[in-house]
């Protein structure tokens, strides 16, 4: 494709007398295509993600670009130099300190290409509910989201939206995580894995899979990777027992609080990787594989075995 495309570009120079003028880009006509809704493509449609429908208007809103890294980009209404370079050196350091918990440096999932993140930040609460369901097709009652796209597409586009709040980007790290955890331990798009989330951008498909999801693990280790030790909000509720950790596994959609899914999704999570590590491992064998089935054979044979230990942990990091 790219030499046909080389070919015909000259073609049209020669004919043009050696002109090295650039063509002018021609407006995609999205009315004329069968664009498919979300993650779900049927015979005869297209996947167009929002965002690249969305370019031209986003540009405009967003239309600040720094490079923190090759791999991390920041697309922003306004930002200060120092948030910046705090934003940069958080999201460098969180990719650090994944990369030492899981070794995956280098070693993304099969058939992923998300080799670059965006986070697009908008100027503050009030711009990103008034933008960012036009722009990226995701619902603005959120503290920002990462929209993995389909990644077994070449040159896919991995997006993260956010807002600035007390000159901030909030959740920054946290949203990152789903990116990394995506790219090196989760095989497949966001409706790859099981859930019963069916809302866009993503718009995944009805009837969801029979639980145990993971969405205990996604949010979880997003919460564990971003603050590790330094948690309190979640340590002042250890002490509470609550929750089994076999009720955790089963966290849903309509269980979905943050006390429940982030809260306690961390210490889920920083339980199992501190002190389950091998039944960790065991469990990634699978889902970086896309066999999901056997992730769920696997938490099902964990069943609660493991909740009488998981109590006994939490009195060693309650805070009281």
């Amino acid at each position: 494709m790219k030499k046909k495309l080389l070919l015909t570009l000259l073609s049209i120079g020669l004919l043009a007398g050696c002109q090295t003028t650039t063509p002018t880009p021609v407006p995609v006509d999205y009315s004329q295509i069968k664009l498919a809704k979300g993650n779900i493509v049927h015979d005869g449609e297209v996947y167009i993600p929002a965002w690249v429908r969305n370019e031209k208007k986003i540009n405009q809103v967003l239309s600040n670009v720094h490079y923190c890294a090759d791999n991390i980009v920041l697309r922003f209404q306004t930002m200060s130099t120092q948030d910046i370079t705090d934003s940069c050196k958080l999201l460098k350091d969180t990719e650090t300190r994944f990369h030492q918990l899981f070794n995956r440096q280098g070693k993304p999932v099969l058939h992923d290409n998300n080799n670059i993140l965006r986070a697009n930040i908008y100027a503050g609460r009030d711009d990103y509910v008034k933008y960012v369901t036009e722009h990226f097709d995701v619902p603005s009652d959120n503290g920002g989201m990462y929209l993995e796209g389909l990644p077994h597409i070449e040159n896919n586009s991995a997006e993260y939206v956010a807002y600035l709040r007390n000159g901030k980007v909030w959740n920054l790290n946290h949203e990152f995580v789903h990116y990394l955890d995506g790219r090196f331990n989760t095989y497949g798009d966001y409706c790859s894995p099981p859930h019963d989330n069916h809302y866009g951008p993503e718009y995944c498909p009805e009837p969801a899979p029979e639980p145990p999801y993971m969405i205990w693990w996604g949010e979880g280790l997003g919460e564990y990777v971003a603050h590790m030790k330094d948690n309190p909000a979640a340590l002042k509720l250890a002490a509470n027992k609550t929750f089994q950790l076999s009720e955790l596994f089963y966290n849903n959609s309509a269980n979905w609080n943050t006390k429940r899914i982030y809260r306690w999704g961390y210490l889920a999570v920083r339980y199992m990787m501190e002190n389950q590590r091998d039944k960790v491992e065991d469990m990634l064998s699978h889902v970086r594989r896309g066999d999901y089935a056997r992730y769920q054979k696997v938490v099902k044979i964990w069943g609660t075995s493991m909740d009488a230990d998981f109590h006994q942990w939490l009195d060693t990091v309650a805070i009281k």
